[in-house]
């Protein structure tokens, strides 16, 4: 009996987050009913006893629930957010999942969490992996617990809506760790949301969308050179690295949908051009 008790006492004591009251009121803004917006009156609750036990359950890992905009009125995105902070890293997460009421959609949704869910379980085990390798190196020649905890290492997993209609939604899923450039990568989602296939650069500028977006990507090097000095990529201008410049896109090509329904296609860093260029983004107009 006195270890229920004492287990009752703990739980009772545990400390709540004082954001938890703002996301609590935020919630029931959000979800006032509406016209054609009834079923995420109801979700309100529910999302807050699950913060609640998320909070209460875990000390060192706290899940919360955060609505975004609904999109196109089939489907809604709820952000999971985790942390996880130890004497080594923190690791935060921001996991988009999707749902719909419509039956076809729901399906797609379902697929598509899974999916992305198993990318964040990966990639944070990996990056634990790493970040112990790292510091058994580190220790081994010559470093300390201190000064090791000093560099602050985090890992980050979130994701960004970049368009949404009734017909389709477009979003990025990115995980980085600040220590390495080299772990970082990101996940593009070009979702018909009436077929549940993934949209093709093919599907938005036509059979000829080789050549649209070559000529395309080409033409806009060009500008960005003659516009700033300071801008480079490899094999343009006076670069010498000997380095192979852009030459074509193929299927494999990222790419997000924005909110003029334009493709968008993005290089990583290094792919085309030096890395203080970051990551490179060039619109393809229809």
């Amino acid at each position: 009996m006195k270890k229920i008790e004492d287990a009752k006492n703990k739980y009772n004591n545990i400390e709540i987050p004082k954001e938890l009251n703002n996301m609590t009121n935020a919630l029931i803004k959000l979800n006032k009913p509406k016209n054609n917006f009834r079923y995420f009156y109801t979700t309100a609750a529910g999302l807050v006893l699950f913060i609640l036990i998320g909070v209460n359950v875990s000390e060192t890992f706290a899940t919360s629930f955060s609505k975004i905009p609904i999109i196109g009125k089939i489907v809604s995105v709820v952000s999971i957010y985790g942390k996880k902070i130890d004497n080594d890293k923190v690791v935060n997460t921001e996991v988009p999942k999707i749902s719909s009421e419509d039956e076809n959609v729901k399906n797609t949704a379902d697929k598509l969490n899974k999916q992305i869910q198993n990318i964040v379980d990966n990639y944070t085990k990996e990056a634990e992996q790493h970040i112990a390798e790292y510091k058994e190196a580190f220790i081994a020649t010559g470093g300390t617990e201190e000064e090791f905890q000093q560099k602050n290492i985090v890992v980050d997993v979130s994701y960004d809506v970049k368009s949404e209609s009734k017909d389709h939604l477009s979003l990025v899923l990115s995980a980085n760790e600040n220590w390495v450039n080299a772990y970082n990568v990101s996940y593009f989602y070009n979702i018909n949301l009436n077929t549940g296939e993934n949209i093709t650069l093919k599907d938005l500028l036509g059979d000829d969308y080789i050549n649209i977006a070559n000529e395309s990507i080409k033409n806009q090097i060009e500008e960005r050179m003659a516009k700033d000095e300071n801008v480079m990529f490899f094999g343009y201008g006076n670069d010498s690295s000997n380095i192979g410049g852009f030459e074509t896109i193929t299927d494999e090509t990222n790419f997000y949908i924005n909110e003029s329904g334009n493709p968008v296609i993005v290089f990583a860093k290094y792919e085309i051009a030096p890395g203080a260029m970051g990551q490179i983004e060039f619109e393809i107009k229809k």
